[in-house]
């Protein structure tokens, strides 16, 4: 069973810090100054920190002239590579566990709604929504809730849902993100579902057997739609 809770991450790829990399790669085209990620929820010291970080590894350019600094964004692909690069799924708090059924997704999206609690679908499970390609029918879901009480809301899916906890393997990962701030900040919804933003299911497939090969998939589906994947 894989269950790890890690709050060591730090640097620009840190829960807060990473609020910036979100921001500037939505609109990469944008110059930003430091009270811009007001917004975002990223205190102007941090932002400070967070982009002079930016710019030592050659990810933006920055022009330093006082309040009228400013900053953008000139290698995304290395930012990103760089981010997979210092991820792992393990930064997130797992449970895996197993459904015997086939119809597991209607059924946990009820029951979430009816205990008033936000998820967010993840990896393969965000994938086959998206657009299928890797034949992985495991699910994943981050869950917003307290980590004092996802013992419980664990126990609730066994007792309704009838899922297993097994003493190994599982084909259902349910998880509280390292990512707070933004997962649910920054969810999309696709068939009537809940879903992270395609930045964090690309980080996330990034990490899964033949994930690349969906990402693969995925970024050519957008492109024929005229658009990027992340």
């Amino acid at each position: 069973m894989k269950q790890m809770l890690l709050r060591s991450h730090k640097g620009i790829f840190s829960n807060r810090s990473s609020l910036v990399l979100r921001a500037m790669l939505k609109s990469p085209e944008k110059r930003w100054s430091a009270r811009d990620f007001l917004k975002e929820g990223v205190s102007v010291g941090l932002a400070n920190q967070t982009l002079c970080r930016m710019e030592q590894r050659g990810y933006i350019l920055r022009k330093l002239c006082g309040r009228n600094s400013s900053s953008q964004l000139v290698q995304k692909i290395k930012l990103i590579t760089d981010w997979v690069q210092n991820y792992s799924l393990d930064i997130n708090y797992w449970e895996l566990l197993h459904y015997p059924g086939k119809y597991f997704l209607p059924l946990f999206a009820s029951f979430m709604k009816e205990e008033g609690i936000q998820y967010a679908l993840t990896g393969f499970s965000a994938s086959r929504l998206i657009s299928p390609y890797v034949l992985d029918n495991r699910n994943f879901v981050y869950v917003n809730t307290p980590f004092e009480k996802f013992q419980e809301l664990l126990e609730l899916l066994q007792n309704k849902l009838g899922v297993l906890k097994l003493a190994q393997g599982g084909n259902v990962w349910i998880g509280i993100p390292y990512y707070e701030s933004s997962v649910f900040r920054d969810m999309q919804i696709l068939q009537r579902y809940p879903v992270a933003s395609n930045l964090q299911i690309f980080l996330d497939l990034m990490k899964l057997p033949a994930g690349t090969e969906e990402v693969e998939h995925l970024k050519k589906f957008y492109k024929r739609k005229g658009e990027l994947f992340v």
